[in-house]
């Protein structure tokens, strides 16, 4: 059982007391901002306040996710070179952002059976992912920068990697894109990455984003045993989007949500199940959850995350991070010789389950095509004129589609949400 967020607040707790062992670090998140906070004890209460948002968004949300809105974030990834090898190819990217929609959505083939003792908890986060088609100038993209560095490696310290300046690429505006950085991080410090945390965008925009290593990046290419199924990206954004580590830096410390049960420590390998059972800091009989996405352990051995820990991502997406539900980075434009008033048409309801009307006050006559995230066009109403317009999608799955406006050079995009 967790402790009460509250109480942790008025007895003084502070949300930096980690505990910062004699074992490998895969990740630098915690350690990171423990740096940011010894030289500027005011992080401290941001921190904290941020925190008392969370609280107050999930007290006020217990239901978010029975919606089924899908909220789809838009990417830029950083690629940072020095030689052939850390300059991981588009397969290998894309392979990254399927391994992170599959993670986030638990389309992942390796998650618990229905019969494991921890199957209840787990969760679809409703949260996907696209590759930017637009950048922050409005002009087509790939999602993709390359940048050729001087650099040997990068420490994961000083956060050269994300300053042109320094040998690294500066990031695009992080209130509406999602920066990763892929790069040579120091081989000698067995780090695979680090995130920046939501609270932290207010005070350090710049650094904000996340950090992988490229031999722990993607699935194949340059991937290493055991970071090969992309799960250092999964966990990383899990802390781009408020989620701390299950055992909360500190031995049998607090992560702040109430059901990914207590852990005495980072977990490492491939543990067997039940793990570490009725132990001093309070597990049950099933022991630790550390095939959790937010422990250490091998990557074909993290499968899951917990309804708390999703509702907690949906938070932050409602607070720090909410500029992103209105990003149109991943909105298609190629071949646009025009944009339209995003004005001038009306879909509503969005999300439904099946049918949507699309409303125009010009009455043009127009041939709507619909597209999903990659830019598969499904189906197409051609020559409508008479508004309002009833469009019925119910073959289509859950999740966001684009609905793209021609009339001759003309042409607008908006995005609807599936959902039944």
């Amino acid at each position: 059982m967790k402790k009460n967020l509250y109480s942790l607040f008025l007895v003084g707790i502070s949300f930096a007391s980690f505990n910062f062992q004699a074992q490998t670090h895969k990740c630098a998140a915690a350690t990171n901002f423990e740096k940011k906070l010894i030289e500027n004890p005011s992080l401290q209460l941001v921190r904290e306040q941020a925190e008392l948002e969370t609280q107050n968004w999930l007290s006020t949300h217990p239901n978010a996710l029975q919606t089924r809105n899908i909220i789809t974030i838009p990417v830029v990834v950083h690629v940072i070179y020095k030689t052939a090898a850390q300059n991981v190819s588009t397969a290998q990217i894309q392979s990254q952002i399927d391994a992170m929609n599959e993670d986030f959505r638990l389309l992942n083939a390796d998650s618990l059976p229905d019969v494991h003792p921890f199957w209840q908890y787990t969760a679809d986060s409703q949260i996907e992912f696209c590759l930017a088609s637009r950048d922050p100038n409005g002009n087509a993209t790939t999602g993709i920068t390359r940048t050729s560095t001087t650099v040997n490696f990068f420490d994961g310290n000083n956060g050269a990697e994300k300053y042109t300046s320094m040998g690294g690429k500066d990031n695009w505006d992080p209130t509406k894109y999602l920066n990763i950085w892929v790069c040579n991080l120091d081989p000698a410090a067995g780090l695979l990455g680090y995130a920046t945390f939501p609270s932290d965008l207010s005070n350090f925009p710049d650094d904000d984003g996340v950090v992988i290593n490229y031999t722990a990046f993607g699935i194949g290419g340059t991937s290493v045993s055991p970071n090969t199924n992309g799960r250092t990206g999964t966990h990383e954004v899990g802390h781009w989007l408020n989620l701390s580590h299950i055992w909360g830096d500190a031995t049998c410390g607090d992560d702040l949500v109430s059901d990914t049960k207590v852990a005495e420590t980072s977990n490492y390998g491939c543990p067997s199940f039940p793990f570490n059972p009725n132990s001093t800091c309070g597990s049950d009989a099933s022991g630790e959850m550390y095939m959790n996405y937010m422990d250490y352990v091998d990557d074909a051995c993290m499968v899951m995350f917990t309804l708390g820990q999703a509702n907690r991502m949906r938070a932050a997406l409602n607070g720090p991070r909410a500029g992103l539900l209105s990003s149109n980075g991943c909105l298609p434009i190629a071949n646009m010789e025009e944009i339209l008033s995003e004005n001038s048409f009306e879909i509503y309801p969005n999300p439904s389950a099946d049918n949507f009307t699309v409303n125009t006050k010009n009455k043009e006559s127009v041939d709507i095509h619909v597209y999903d995230l990659v830019g598969t066009e499904i189906v197409s109403f051609k020559n409508v004129n008479q508004y309002p317009h009833e469009m019925s999608l119910k073959n289509l799955p859950n999740g966001s589609y684009f609905l793209k406006f021609t009339n001759g050079n003309s042409t607008i995009t908006k995005k609807i949400v599936i959902s039944k």
